[in-house]
């Protein structure tokens, strides 16, 4: 028999395959023999069967005279895929089984947590509970014991009912976080909303809570370059995590909507994928920053090993997890442009890459991370995955494009073969099992010898106790393997014992600096504490030196057995004179625990001093409240274990601390009632709370108001105030008046166009919230359309409160507005794509200049790749002159032409010449500008490192063609360029380039060549001569270089030689020297 039980409307529906309960109402089996049909058609069969033939239904009992309701939804609900058939002569049969009787599901959810064993134990419960309360609702939950996951599948007949199931399955089950959102100070109001509209929308659809911190006096103007760039505020959101995310998704979507900069998640992108969409050291990233980033995005890719399952099953609450998404953060144009190139490079592998699986030995998966892995990576293109490392799982998966895979193989044999690994197994030593193992481990580490060539791992937490030796050196690995093995293999389970010692009493054992393990080390006995804050008694005595115990087994056991003895007699003997330890229990009401405690446990903290003393608090979980007590604390319980002296001055100082605590309640503790018309409260609370902060910050007194419904709408509402008496009269004086002032206001409407609302609010409000201020009225502004064609219709805006106040403030507003009408003349222009970015300038820069000169708004639209829009307002010169200054630029740019010129790199460096002077004087000669900045842009080299002969001439037209005529005849004559050597003796080479005291020779100025000697620094960079056969086997210090115009570079060498000659004739000439 097949069993399945689920929970549908709270009720647990049994389905069985050898028998079928009927379930329709006032119909009973004709016989037993008759088969019983299933009441829950769509949960174990087809929702939709085909009509049963006649002759196989059951027919009704005669005496029913009544006919089924066939208007009844409930008994035959709507089915758009019902089959036709026979339905006046089937009728009894559609009655009983044609129809499914429960309604088809058409809304789901699915929400996945992580939860503990507590609350897994408490699943059932809650689910119960949930569907009690939603019968209508569906849910499934399947959970991983070992992990804690569990995912809930909800289903019901609206989304509304659904997503509140949802909202509280987390609840009842996520875990309670409170996140921090920085939001620009200058978007607070947007974020809350008018009338707090978005902060109630996002609560009442996510149920967390929204703490907006007021807005302070002393805030910053908005920055110049942009919302994000002002003073941060800090919005916290306080639930379940599921529903705080989803919160603060929100939040962030409308900061989004108003700011220049947005941040991007890519959360459905396999994590497997990091490694090479960020490279070898981040190559790859860089790139995509530097490249569809436009240097003005910052990508945040989270390190793959950290997404890795870490949680040790035993623990008994799980680390936080990482957020897995890729965040990439900047300019929103270059924040799309990067996440498409990310996820087509992810399509992209996912097309091409492959894995191959090896078993690697995992002790050597260490030598496959870091600079290894990357290099991995480097060469072949393959990364290499590594199981976490609590996984004892030996498998290797290397994944990357199938034909390098064979290459990415052998780089990680190779790798993980570099180094010698020795294993000292430590439980194969001794037959004791693990728990001698791992104390054996524990008493071995801190007493290896420490040698640079060799590194020696200790089992961690959870892993297997094997102690693992590594080096490069084989022998070194080998010695140091021997001589673990050795020390561990002389401590057998008969040199160890396990003494339970009050961790109180733990400080008095080792004394100061040591000194009393110090003691019972000189005599053999080493003793191992546990961590100071574990909270364990458990002390490890071994025989540190069993080699001075004597050889015979019965004899070392009996040697060792009276060590032991002696040293735990010494110790509880020390234990007794040093302290006489105490435990007292007493009662203090669980609402004082948090005063005893104080912030961050500083009051605890100095309750405790300098006294080795143990306080636990009944309303805490700490398991050391176990250890003492015969039953569980309760949660009015406070648990003191230390010395006598000790506990008795604790105890006495959390007695007065709990008197003053109840005295302080008691004081602050006087309660009143106001009552006021339910249309004053929204204004007594305030803009997102705003009026009742203002009172709690400055009478510190708790304000609570009744909530409202549809039957105390009308009725006075209940506003109770908690605190010092003082400050709650005072308070409830305050609302009081405000609420009589609220039942003698006015309300006047000023018909106003809506797009001279944001003129009239001012820059963060500035101006509305002064005429507020000074009047004391609320002025409230329509919503505007988004339909931009309907800005120039008029919207209201109301203003309300005391009639004095109201008059001045509309004769204020009235006046403002007549202002911005006579300066909101405005103009539209249509701007070329190819335009826009010269009309925008470098970072706004000219845009920004276009309003500094003129005085009049200017804003830039763009529309992809079609022309923008540009909307100029302000007054009617301002408007002329931003509108002729920008017709300016694209008249500019509309006569423009581009040349792009083929012109050999070689020649780049000579056309622009030493610091960009050749150039400069080719653009005067062609008419072209003076200016550094217009002459660069006219004229654009490829850059350095760049092999391209592409040269780009960008100016008017006319111009564009002169310049790259200048530039095509400055080639040419380059072209013609030739470099020739000449002989010329090193004693005259000052002869040759030194003419009238100057290194510029007249065959450099006459005839544009340049003669250039051996120990010039251009001399290398000239390469070899032309002419290189002529100048035979003559040295390289000899050989002086002519570079310029064929024929004038072989005349001036003509001449060069004619000089050599010459001087060689003229010594042989002179009459010899007579010695005397």
């Amino acid at each position: 028999m097949a069993v399945k039980a689920l929970f549908h409307g709270g009720i647990v529906a049994v389905g069985m395959d050898s028998a079928r309960i009927n379930s329709v109402p006032g119909e009973r089996s004709s016989s037993s023999k008759s088969q019983m049909e299933d009441p829950f058609p769509s949960l174990t069969s087809d929702p939709f069967p085909a009509p049963v033939p006649a002759a196989q239904t059951t027919r009704a009992p005669k005496k029913v005279e009544t006919q089924p309701d066939v208007s009844s939804e409930d008994a035959f609900p709507s089915l758009n895929t019902l089959s036709t058939g026979s339905s006046s002569k089937q009728a009894g049969s559609a009655w009983v089984s044609s129809v499914p009787v429960i309604q088809r599901v058409t809304h789901q959810a699915t929400v996945a947590l992580n939860l503990g064993e507590e609350q897994l134990a408490r699943l059932g419960q809650g689910l119960q509970r949930v569907q009690q309360k939603h019968r209508s609702v569906k849910v499934e939950a399947s959970s991983t014991r070992k992990t804690g996951n569990t995912t809930f599948i909800i289903k019901g007949p609206t989304d509304q009912v659904v997503q509140q199931v949802k909202r509280e399955l987390t609840a009842l089950f996520a875990r309670k976080v409170s996140i921090s959102v920085l939001v620009p100070a200058s978007l607070r109001a947007y974020v809350i909303g008018a009338g707090g509209k978005n902060v109630k929308s996002i609560t009442e659809e996510t149920g967390v809570k929204i703490n907006i911190p007021p807005r302070s006096n002393q805030e910053a103007t908005v920055s110049s370059e942009g919302p994000l760039l002002d003073e941060q505020v800090e919005v916290t959101i306080e639930g379940d995590q599921v529903n705080a995310l989803q919160a603060q998704r929100m939040i962030e979507a409308i900061v989004a909507e108003r700011t220049s900069k947005v941040t991007q998640r890519l959360a459905d992108i396999d994590h497997m994928y990091y490694p090479f969409i960020a490279g070898t050291r981040n190559a790859n990233l860089d790139l995509l920053v530097a490249g569809p980033g436009r240097g003005e995005v910052v990508v945040n890719i989270p390190p793959r090993g950290a997404l890795l399952a870490r949680n040790n099953p035993d623990d008994p609450e799980p680390s936080r997890q990482r957020d897995p998404a890729i965040v990439i953060s900047g300019d929103r144009e270059a924040v799309a442009d990067v996440v498409g190139a990310i996820q087509a490079h992810v399509v992209d592998m996912k097309n091409k890459f492959r894995t191959l699986m090896i078993n690697i030995p995992k002790r050597q998966h260490q030598f496959l991370t870091g600079d290894n892995a990357a290099d991995i990576l480097a060469t072949s293109q393959c990364f290499v995955e590594l199981p976490p490392i609590a996984d004892p799982s030996d498998s290797v998966t290397i994944r990357g494009p199938q034909q390098q895979l064979p290459n990415a193989l052998t780089a990680v044999i190779e790798k993980a073969n570099s180094v010698h690994v020795q294993v000292v197994d430590l439980p194969a030593l001794h037959a004791a099992g693990d728990a001698h193992a791992r104390q054996l481990a524990q008493w071995l580490q801190p007493r290896i010898s420490r040698d640079p060539n060799v590194q020696v791992y200790f089992p961690r937490a959870g892993a297997p106790p094997v102690v693992e030796i590594v080096g490069k050196d084989a022998g070194a690995v080998q010695q140091m393997r021997a001589s673990v093995e050795d020390m561990a293999r002389s401590v057998d389970p008969s040199c160890m014992r396990v003494v339970d010692i009050d961790p109180l009493a733990h400080g008095f054992i080792i004394g100061k600096k040591g000194q009393g393990l110090k003691a019972f080390e000189s005599r053999g006995v080493d003793i191992l504490v546990p961590p100071e804050n574990s909270g364990r008694s458990d002390i490890l005595l071994v025989l540190g030196r069993p080699a001075a115990l004597p050889s015979d087994a019965a004899a070392k056991a009996a040697a060792a057995t009276k060590l032991f003895d002696e040293a735990e007699q010494e110790l509880k003997q020390s234990l007794a004179t040093a302290a006489d330890m105490r435990t007292m229990q007493i009662e203090v009401p669980a609402k004082y625990h948090r005063a005893i405690v104080g912030h961050d446990g500083t009051v605890l903290n100095a309750i405790i001093g300098e006294d080795r003393l143990m306080i636990v608090m009944g309303t805490s979980r700490d398991v050391r409240n176990k250890q003492y007590t015969a039953k569980p604390l309760t949660e009015d319980a406070i648990l003191v274990r230390g010395s006598s002296e000790a506990v008795e001055r604790a105890v006495d100082k959390i007695r007065a601390i709990a008197k003053d605590a109840e005295q302080d309640s008691i004081a602050h503790g006087h309660v009143e009632e106001l009552l006021v018309p339910s249309s004053h409260v929204p204004h007594l609370i305030g803009r997102g709370g705003a009026g009742l902060i203002k009172l709690r910050e400055e009478l510190g007194v708790k304000i609570d108001v009744a909530d409202q419904d549809e039957k105390t709408r009308r009725a006075p509402i209940p506003i109770t105030i908690t605190g010092r008496k003082e400050c709650v009269l005072e308070a409830k004086n305050r609302l009081a008046e405000q609420s009589q002032r609220l039942a003698d206001e006015v309300s006047v409407a000023l018909q106003v166009p809506y797009a001279l609302y944001g003129a009239l609010i001012g820059q963060r409000g500035k101006y509305v919230t002064r005429l507020q201020d000074k009047y004391e009225v609320r002025i409230n502004f329509g919503d505007v359309p988004l339909d931009a064609q309907a800005q120039d219709q008029p919207g209201e805006v109301t203003i309300r409160g005391a009639k004095k106040g109201v008059a001045e403030a509309k004769a204020e507003l009235l006046e403002l507005l007549d202002y911005e009408k006579n300066h909101n003349n405005g103009a539209q222009l249509s701007v070329p794509s190819k335009a826009f970015a010269r009309v925008l300038g470098r970072g706004g820069a000219t845009i920004n200049q276009i309003r500094t000169d003129t005085g009049a708004q200017v804003d830039l639209e763009r529309r992809g790749n079609a022309d923008g829009l540009v909307r100029i307002r302000g007054t009617s010169d301002a408007v002329e002159r931003a509108k002729s200054a920008i017709e300016e630029i694209i008249a500019r740019v509309e006569s423009e032409a581009t040349h792009v010129l083929a012109i050999p790199a070689r020649f780049h460096g000579a056309l622009i010449g030493s610091g960009g002077q050749n150039l400069r004087e080719l653009l005067v000669r062609a008419g072209g500008p003076t200016d550094a900045k217009s002459q660069s842009q006219c004229v654009r080299f490829p850059r350095s490192g760049q092999p391209s002969d592409e040269v780009s001439v960008c100016a008017h037209k006319e111009l564009a063609a002169r310049i790259a005529l200048e530039l095509e005849a400055e080639c040419k004559r380059l072209e013609d360029r030739v470099m020739l050597g000449a002989i010329v003796p090193p004693n005259m080479h000052r002869q040759m380039i030194m003419r009238g005291g100057t290194r510029q020779s007249e065959w450099q100025t006459k005839h544009n060549v340049a003669v250039v000697v051996p120990n010039w620094r251009e001399y290398a960079d000239l390469g070899v001569p032309a002419n290189l056969a002529d100048l035979g086997e003559a040295e390289a210090a000899t050989i002086v270089k002519v570079h310029g115009p064929c024929d004038a570079a072989k005349s001036i060498v003509e001449e060069i030689n004619a000089a050599v000659h010459a001087d060689a004739a003229r010594k042989k000439t002179r009459a010899p020297r007579i010695d005397s």
